[in-house]
C-alpha cells in the first residue's frame, strides 16, 4: 500500500447542515497552534480540515474529491515541511491554489525568499493573530 492509498487522520469542523462553506486544510504539528489558526479560521465563517503534518496535508491536496479553497501550513514540520505542502497544493491544484506559510524561523532570510519565489505569504508566528485573517481575506479575493 502506497502512501497515498492511506488516508490521514483528520480533525474536520464541517458542518453537517449541507450549507457551502469554504474550506481550509490546515497543518500545523503543534495543537495549541493547529488549534489557534482553527479557532481564527471558524471566526470568519470558514470549515476547516486539520492535519498534523505535511505527508498528510499532502495526501489530502492529492484527493481531488476533497474541496478546499485553501492550505495554511507550518514551515516545519515532522513527515514533511511547509515545502511539501505547497509542492503537492501546485501539483494537484493548480499554480494558483492559495498557501498560506507560518513560521517560528522568521529570523532566516531565505525562508521568505523562497516563500516569495513561489508566491507563498509567510507569516511569523509572533504575528499570526495580528495578520493570518487579512492574509486569507487577500488571497481568497474578499
Amino acid at each position: 500500500m502506497s502512501l497515498l492509498d492511506r488516508k490521514p487522520k483528520v480533525k474536520s469542523t464541517n458542518r453537517s447542515d449541507g450549507s457551502d462553506q469554504r474550506r481550509v486544510l490546515v497543518a500545523e504539528d503543534v495543537y495549541a497552534w493547529r488549534y489557534s489558526i482553527v479557532k481564527m479560521l471558524e471566526s470568519v465563517g470558514l470549515t476547516c480540515v486539520a492535519v498534523e503534518d505535511g505527508r498528510e496535508a499532502a495526501i489530502l491536496l492529492a484527493d481531488t474529491n476533497e474541496e478546499f479553497e485553501l492550505a495554511v501550513t507550518d514551515f516545519r514540520m515532522p513527515r514533511g515541511s511547509g515545502w511539501r505542502v505547497v509542492e503537492a497544493a501546485r501539483l494537484h491544484r493548480g499554480a494558483s491554489f492559495p498557501v498560506i506559510m507560518q513560521t517560528a524561523e522568521s529570523q532566516y532570510p531565505d525562508v521568505y525568499e523562497k516563500a516569495a519565489e513561489l508566491g507563498v505569504p509567510l507569516i511569523a508566528k509572533d504575528d499570526i493573530r495580528k495578520l493570518l485573517l487579512p492574509t486569507v481575506r487577500e488571497v481568497l479575493g474578499e
